[in-house]
């Protein structure tokens, strides 16, 4: 099955940022110069554009030349500076003709990312899996985000905690496999966290519009519970992994109850038997809601599992898997 393509253009424009490969960058800016005229004319008609994006700020020479060089010496220091991509698309606008469109520039530049980020000194993603592709496994992440992760706010990068190591692995495979390489904390990950880049969480909330992260207040949102049934399964089993409890009963929790009832909705729209959202309470307290998948799903949804792993292996109910496998025997 081909799936839906996701390039650069499609991430949040004011909010990531390009390294180009060094030659390239420098023949496209020679390129830009000579169809405006003259630096001064590029930067009146970037500075012009810039409002689009809702940037007031007038960018000047020197902002030229770091975006050409890479680099910038301010306050001391040499700081590495990349190109912001709403610029890149700009730039893609003032380069295309009748017979070279807009996109096909935008594609010259999407094959020559060295690596990409987010704002100031963001971990970025390196060897960039460009154009992306929308996948279960990459629907699969926002469940995660959803259970044990957290989405992050302006000026904090997103994290994923999982205690378990063979379900946390599983996220950083399935991260890596959807964007790309990138470094993290050995040893937060030995403690059970994954912190992820921000440009990572800057594209799920802009792509996606998950404009409700919060524990109390997230959701699933519409267009994502209109996928079809694979799309579903990758993010249910994630949400799994994350909230739920494999016995004689797949017992879900979460203490957010608009939030459980559209993983509920989903479990009922890809065919298991599952029943209503109850009230668990702990020593005469509220503790969380939750609902069961009957064991009668369990054979079917292995099958399903097992037909979703051959195309994305790492779409997989990790260390609870035996548990339902257990169960079936």
């Amino acid at each position: 099955m081909k799936y839906k393509e996701i390039h650069i253009w499609n991430f949040p424009p004011t909010l990531t940022f390009v390294k180009l490969n060094k030659q390239f960058k420098e023949n496209l800016f020679k390129d830009l110069i000579s169809k405006t005229g003259s630096q001064e004319k590029l930067l009146k008609i970037i500075n012009g554009s810039s409002l689009k994006y809702n940037i007031r700020r007038k960018h000047s020479r020197r902002n030229l030349y770091s975006w050409i060089k890479g680099q910038n010496f301010d306050r001391g220091k040499m700081k590495n500076i990349y190109i912001p991509l709403w610029v890149l698309i700009e730039s893609s606008n003032i380069i295309s003709t009748k017979k070279d469109k807009k996109n096909q520039i935008l594609k010259k530049i999407e094959k020559n990312i060295k690596f990409y980020t987010s704002r100031g000194n963001s971990n970025p993603i390196n060897k960039p899996k460009l154009p992306l592709s929308l996948t279960p496994e990459m629907i699969s992440i926002i469940f995660n985000f959803l259970g044990g992760g957290h989405m992050g706010k302006k000026q904090i990068s997103p994290s994923y905690k999982q205690i378990n190591k063979e379900g946390l692995t599983n996220f950083l495979s399935r991260l890596r496999n959807i964007f790309g390489d990138f470094r993290y904390s050995k040893g937060e990950f030995k403690n059970g966290r994954l912190n992820i880049p921000k440009v990572i969480g800057d594209f799920y909330q802009h792509y996606f519009n998950l404009t409700k992260t919060n524990t109390f207040d997230a959701r699933v949102p519409k267009k994502i519970k209109a996928l079809k049934k694979e799309f579903l399964l990758a993010g249910l089993i994630s949400f799994i992994v994350d909230e739920g409890h494999i016995g004689e009963v797949i017992t879900i929790y979460s203490k957010n109850k608009g939030l459980l009832s559209d993983i509920k909705e989903i479990c009922d729209k890809i065919g298991y038997i599952s029943h209503p959202i109850r009230e668990k309470y702990a020593r005469g307290k509220f503790d969380v809601y939750r609902f069961n998948i009957s064991i009668r799903s369990y054979k079917q949804i292995n099958s399903d599992i097992n037909k979703l792993f051959k195309n994305f292996p790492n779409c997989n109910l990790a260390q609870k898997r035996n548990k339902l496998l257990q169960k079936i025997r």
